[in-house]
């Protein structure tokens, strides 16, 4: 069952996004007199179009103390992460991106900014084992929800045994004796990314239904790359596999 939501973002880029899209119901622009945004060229045509209230700055920061605002908050009313995977039988080069026990907010959002400048088809997660679709995970994402898919589901391992049916290849990103160096792997075509938390990896049910495993080899001390930092170094050595073909 599908539930509408509201969220209050801040920032010029959330701001930005959010105004374009045709998505969601604008409930309220508060803009804080003499700040960045109400100063941000991008923003003046938008802001026209909307109803704003105009705070002082002693007002803006009493309404929102978070800081790094850059004078804008929006509140819109919508529904994230409830699409359903659409079928992609007839398309040759797709790539979603499977995240599996990411229960840090802060990661979640980065990894949704990450993937979408990476051009990536759609985040896959599970309502269980992840954190959910939060103001925090929005605000982190700087705007970038708006355009990448998020497909929440039940069960991942489902999922992919339905997606290997439209010819998808599953890869894991994960630390065994099975993986291949990330370099070797080939993220072209039809795929899936799979990567887990840096404490909790993926889950056995998940990596064994995982066509490949890829890792990515450590050079320090600590032998623990942050998940985001990951799905960077993966994703955009896809971009240079299809730039070279």
């Amino acid at each position: 069952m599908k539930n509408s939501n509201t969220y209050t973002l801040l920032g010029i880029n959330n701001a930005e996004s959010i105004l374009k899209s045709d998505s969601f119901s604008i409930d309220e622009i508060d803009l804080m007199l003499g700040g960045r945004a109400e100063k941000e060229n991008k923003l003046v045509n938008i802001l026209k179009k909307n109803k704003v209230s105009y705070l002082k700055k002693y007002q803006f920061f009493q309404k929102y103390p978070e800081g790094r605002s850059q004078g804008i908050a929006v509140t819109f009313t919508g529904e994230i992460g409830n699409q359903l995977i659409p079928n992609f039988k007839d398309k040759e080069n797709v790539c979603l991106l499977a995240l599996d026990q990411i229960e840090d907010p802060q990661n979640f959002g980065q990894i949704i900014r990450t993937a979408e400048c990476a051009g990536i088809d759609g985040i896959i997660f599970p309502k269980h084992h992840s954190a959910p679709i939060t103001q925090s995970v929005l605000q982190v994402s700087q705007g970038a929800f708006i355009n990448m898919p998020l497909f929440e589901v039940t069960n991942l391992k489902n999922e992919f045994k339905k997606l290997k049916d439209d010819d998808f290849w599953i890869i894991g990103i994960e630390n065994s004796i099975n993986a291949k160096p990330w370099y070797d792997v080939q993220y072209v075509g039809k795929t899936i990314i799979v990567l887990g938390s840096e404490g909790k990896g993926i889950r056995k049910m998940v990596l064994d239904s995982c066509d490949f495993q890829s890792t990515i080899p450590m050079q320090g001390e600590i032998n623990s790359l942050n998940v985001s930092a990951a799905v960077s170094a993966i994703l955009f050595e896809r971009i240079r596999q299809l730039e070279a073909k």
